[in-house]
């Protein structure tokens, strides 16, 4: 048994043994050749150059200062030349501190340690390591002691670590935040620079510059400790300020950049991306100062800007910061699954265009609504939380009304709805209509930045959706050019006809204003067709716009979906959207495509104008669905003067007079009497008098209250005594009589009735829009 116990013990000290002697990884080489790929703009102008393994420039170890080669020791292993890569006493320091205060207190990785964790990372990001990661990391710190000098390892820390902002190595750093070569640096940015690899976002001058001074004063008390200098020079060098000189070459639209140099095929040199440069760092700028001004922590943004013609992608803008990791920079906004909110509903109206039971002045009801789906039921709700009564189909989407929207995708069914998000590029939804249901056309799937760019810019191109473009072509080191397949369209199921009512709609300022006002971010000096979406508790804002020229699709929000505090697409992305169309300036007008035709209609009814209607409007139709019917919402009536009722054959025709009102319907009865608009009366008074008396809450006696006490003066004479009556009745009342203790006192909803002494009981009497007599809750007063 002892014999088989020492068998293996010696078998795994042999094959550990063994392990060390296998090679290093190619990555390992210090100062070897480094073939980039650059990536540019449409004019050549650099963008960002990729390196393999995110390497800087390599520089040997003669060209990086003494002073930062003695302080990167004195800071982060101060044993480096006394261990073979692994330090067993710092390992037993940190567990001991550990077992002291239940926390590492004490680190234990090595300078060689570190080389090994980032060769193993291949240059990204680190994420959480496990034990076997660190294991891993020990065993290739081992092998690396037994190829490698001690110089050839301080060379590789040098050459890989990461200092923020991209740069890889000592030199990548000194150029991006000081504008110089590693070899130039002064003690006091040297110092500087050493300790930024522990935390390069927490400890960035850039952003934070205080953190990073602290910093620098430890680096300097640690190199002191370690004799690389003595006190009164680390005072001097700490008393330095701090003067950047950060370098932007080659720091634009680093989210695409980073994806395209991913996704090149090995040898590529160069890649030419779509994008304009100009227009690519004013969208940055402006992403930043819209940011800036709403001034919440954490908040970010992403941009698409599309030449409509081509499909080309002219500005992208993952996130506004691609360094913050505070913010969750390096996520590419323009590719996460995001809930639109109402950016979905132009193809809820496109497909209720196409069916030919609709126009932009279909009059659709903004009321209240229960919609029952699955084992549930819902009521949605307007952003400003009113219903509109009757609204054109045009104003209910320029102004991005919830329930008329909801009232159309239940019309139209969920299935058609998605058929036809599918058919605009939407592949992301995913789910089944059953699961969406209506909610569907108010945003309550995940899409992409990128599909609704392609699909408003399929709008802009009348109904034909095109493959959006990142890069023209690319070039490998032998010379050789592949370029992009050339421009592509997709039939997106709407026509060119309904695409122009879509655009005509959406950038109508009149049609939007009931629901955004007059001179709101999302009104431009020039034709453009917008649209907002906002997401369940504000946790995404959008906007999307074309001109016939540009698309341009802006999302605003907190990557790990923080809800905002009560942000909009309006306020929230829509001044972006704003600065950006007029970065890029006028695209012209949309052009009326043959099948479409203008109508004049009355605007209240959505039909052929009355003898009555008070206005007209000209709408823009599909051929063949412009309206037949003649407006039925403006009737004349003939009423009786004196009592506001319909008049009859005992009328005078003195009493008679002709008067036009506005009755958009029974369904709408409630609504306008909320609103105080008068329903037309439907009964005379000889009919009014045949019905029988029933109180009403649209009546109220105001004064006097019930219970009240009056005093007759005795010095006063007694006509000069009056009780002032007043009262409310709502609009639609009429005929309105003061009854006191059952006899007409007089007429109207006030009235001075002269004092009588005894008790007494007011009410007043009315008459409703269908010829019910009503009356007000009774008031009983004391006359003394």
């Amino acid at each position: 048994m002892k014999r088989r116990v020492w068998t293996v013990l010696g078998a795994a000290v042999t094959l550990g043994a063994a392990s060390l002697a296998w090679p290093l990884p190619p990555s390992a080489g210090t100062t070897g050749p480094v073939t980039s790929v650059r990536v540019t703009a449409s004019d050549g102008r650099l963008l960002r150059e990729i390196r393999p393994d995110g390497r800087g420039t390599p520089v040997a170890l003669a060209n990086i200062p003494t002073f930062a080669q003695r302080t990167v020791v004195a800071v982060e292993d101060r044993r480096f030349y006394d261990h073979y890569g692994v330090d067993v006493w710092a390992i037993g320091r940190a567990l001991l501190g550990a077992a002291r205060t239940g926390e590492a207190s004490s680190g234990a990785s090595t300078l060689t340690m570190q080389v090994a964790r980032n060769l193993r990372a291949h240059g990204q990001p680190e994420g959480r390591r496990t034990l076997t990661d660190k294991i891993a990391e020990a065993h290739l710190a081992l092998r690396l002691e037994l190829h490698r000098s001690k110089a050839d390892l301080l060379a590789l820390w040098f050459n890989r670590a990461y200092f923020g902002h991209g740069a890889y190595g000592l030199d990548a750093a000194a150029r991006t935040y000081f504008g110089k070569t590693a070899r130039d640096l002064t003690d006091a940015e040297a110092a500087l620079l050493v300790g930024l690899p522990q935390r390069p976002s927490g400890y960035d001058p850039t952003r934070h510059p205080d953190a990073a001074l602290h910093r620098r004063s430890r680096v300097l008390a640690a190199a002191v400790r370690a004799g690389v200098l003595d006190s009164t020079r680390a005072a001097a060098l700490d008393a330095t300020p701090l003067h950047l000189a950060v370098q932007t070459a080659g720091t634009q639209a680093l989210h695409l950049a980073e994806q395209l140099g991913r996704e090149a095929p090995a040898g590529t040199v160069e890649i030419r991306t779509t994008l304009d440069a100009p227009l690519q760092a004013a969208a940055e700028a402006l992403v930043r100062s819209h940011l800036a001004r709403l001034d919440a922590d954490g908040l970010n943004a992403s941009v698409l800007v599309v030449d409509n013609a081509t499909g080309r992608v002219r500005a992208y803008v993952g996130s506004a910061d691609y360094w913050d990791d505070g913010a969750r920079g390096r996520i590419d906004g323009t590719r996460a699954l995001r809930q639109p909110g109402s950016a979905l509903k132009p193809f809820t109206y496109a497909l209720a265009l196409e069916s030919r039971r609709y126009t932009s002045a279909t009059i659709l009801p903004d009321l209240e609504m229960t919609v029952a789906e699955g084992d549930g039921a819902f009521r949605p709700q307007n952003y400003d939380r009113q219903f509109h009564g009757p609204v054109p189909l045009g104003t209910a989407l320029a102004s991005s009304f919830n329930i008329p929207a909801v009232g159309l995708a239940r019309d139209l069914g969920p299935h058609a709805l998605l058929d036809a998000l599918h058919r605009a590029g939407f592949a992301s939804l995913t789910r089944s209509a059953d699961v969406y249901g209506v909610g569907l056309t108010l945003g309550n799937g995940e899409v992409t930045l990128h599909e609704l760019a392609a699909a408003y810019a399929g709008l802009a191109r009348g109904g034909v959706r095109p493959t959006l473009r990142l890069w023209d072509w690319t070039r490998t080191a032998y010379g050789d050019t592949l370029a992009a397949a050339p421009p592509t369209g997709e039939p997106m199921g709407v026509l060119p006809e309904t695409a122009f009512l879509i655009a005509r709609i959406l950038s109508d300022p009149d049609a939007r204003a009931p629901g955004f006002g007059r001179g709101s971010p999302l009104e431009l000096p020039f034709p453009v067709a917008v649209k907002t979406g906002t997401s369940k508790d504000y946790r995404d804002n959008w906007a999307v716009g074309f001109s016939p020229v540009y698309t341009v699709a802006v999302w605003v929000g907190f990557f790990d979906g923080r809800p905002m505090q009560h942000v909009s697409g309006v306020s929230g992305a829509g001044p972006l959207l704003n600065a950006l169309f007029r970065e890029l300036g006028p695209g012209g007008a949309f052009t009326m495509p043959p099948g479409v035709a203008v109508a004049t209609v009355c605007p209240h009814s959505g039909k052929r104008p009355g003898r009555y209607c008070p206005s007209r409007k000209d709408v823009f139709v599909l051929n063949g669905t412009a309206p037949s019917d003649t407006c039925d919402v403006h009737r004349a009536l003939t009423l009786d003067r004196r009592t506001g009722l319909l008049a009859d054959a005992a009328t005078p025709a003195s009493q008679r007079e002709r008067r036009v009102y506005t009755d958009y319907g029974a369904r709408y009865h409630s609504w306008m009497q909320q609103h105080g608009l008068p329903l037309p009366p439907t009964a005379s008074m000889r009919t009014a008098n045949a019905s029988q008396l029933v109180y009403s809450p649209r009546l109220r006696v105001e004064y006097p209250a019930s219970g009240t006490r009056f005093l007759l003066d005795p010095h006063l004479r007694r006509n000069f005594q009056r009780l002032p009556l007043s009262a409310t009745a709502e609009t639609g009342l009429v005929a309105l009589v003061w009854k006191i203790d059952g006899h007409d006192v007089g007429r109207g909803s006030t009235l001075d009735w002269a004092l009588v002494p005894g008790r007494h009981v007011a009410e007043l009497h009315a008459v409703d829009e269908s010829g019910q007599r009503v009356r007000s809750a009774p008031v009983e007063f004391w006359v003394e």
